[in-house]
């Protein structure tokens, strides 16, 4: 998968997450908000840095989607082992989705850096 379609694909579904966490629930929840707008702004970045050239920024944005995607996902596995997220089996989907964004960031973003930047590193 190329840098530029991995990160309209993660920015793509930040926004989407970003925009449904506004829509669940009723009230106001404070974690529930934050998570909105974090993802927001996450999906913000990936779609505004997909035409970015081989950079360490675009290295940088390509780690922050991996921490971000694998966090979480171990929080979501954790969550629904301990019942709190669903209580059918179907509760592990989401997390093992999150789980494979985080891969998609960590591999594109591993295998698309200039070799400059990987000696430096």
């Amino acid at each position: 998968m190329t840098p530029k379609r991995m990160l309209t694909l993660g920015g793509a579904w930040y926004l989407i997450e970003g925009v449904a966490g506004f829509f669940s629930g009723s009230g106001f929840d404070f974690m529930r908000f934050g998570f909105s707008i974090f993802c927001l702004s996450l999906g913000v970045l990936f779609v505004m840095a997909r035409n970015e050239n081989v950079s360490k920024l675009r290295t940088a944005v390509f780690v922050v989607g991996f921490l971000a995607s694998f966090g979480i996902s171990l929080i979501a596995f954790y969550a629904q082992w301990s019942g709190r997220f669903m209580t059918s089996a179907l509760g592990y989907f989401l997390p093992a989705l999150w789980l494979v964004i985080a891969a998609g960031f960590f591999f594109v973003g591993l295998y698309n850096t200039s070799p400059r930047i990987r000696r430096l590193n």
